[in-house]
């Protein structure tokens, strides 16, 4: 699965320097500064190879400010991220057809995140070939990552498992986890150019089975 959705511009430009004005004596207010600012450079360059130094400039603050809410240019894109999952599996869960049908549900999940990240500018230059793979870095597998997909997930998959349709030794939480590195993986080709029945067809045999339990005959 993927993370996504949200304002593309990252909000409106803040005019001047506001490393020293009432912004920063509030965190949350800050940080949205700085995570705005992040995808607007983004944006511009294209993909998330993006400099510390851009985003200061771009935020109209020092490096040491940036560096005080975030230690790398990682711990940026990772809040980019962060700021889109709500929004993103907000919508994905609420299209679902059956939601209480595991195996239709997670192929769903699946698929309509992954078309959401390759059809959305921001992580389209995420996740984009110029960038460095992101799984080097801490990603979309990062603990706070997962733990925001898994607020939204955990209880579709609690409810699956409570009544039989999954393996009863799945760890919910790692299933999260597995969902969404093997949906980051599958963002590139050949698997992202082929046609959606190809696709589902492709997720159904490899992720569904290995989630979901053969329907008992009754």
């Amino acid at each position: 699965m993927a993370v996504t959705a949200g304002e593309q511009d990252g909000g409106q430009r803040t005019a001047g320097w506001w490393g020293s004005e009432s912004a920063l004596l509030d965190d949350t207010e800050a940080r949205r500064r700085l995570v705005a600012a992040t995808v607007r450079c983004v944006l511009r360059r294209g993909d998330r190879r993006i400099r510390v130094e851009e985003v200061a400039t771009e935020a109209g603050v020092s490096r040491s400010t940036v560096y005080r809410y975030f230690k790398t240019r990682d711990d940026l894109i990772l809040a980019v991220l962060l700021s889109r999952v709500d929004s993103a599996m907000s919508g994905v869960l609420s299209t679902l057809a059956r939601p209480d049908d595991a195996a239709q549900s997670i192929s769903d999940v699946f698929l309509k995140s992954v078309r959401l990240v390759n059809g959305d500018a921001i992580s389209e230059a995420i996740f984009s070939d110029g960038s460095r793979p992101f799984s080097e870095s801490p990603g979309l597998t990062a603990e706070p990552i997962v733990d925001a997909v898994h607020r939204h997930l955990g209880p579709l998959l609690t409810g699956w498992l409570a009544d039989g349709q999954l393996y009863a030794d799945l760890d919910l939480r790692e299933t999260t986890r597995w969902l969404i590195a093997a949906g980051s993986l599958l963002m590139a080709p050949p698997w992202s150019t082929w046609s959606p029945s190809r696709q589902r067809a492709f997720v159904e045999t490899h992720v569904v089975r290995a989630l979901v339990r053969p329907a008992q005959p009754h």
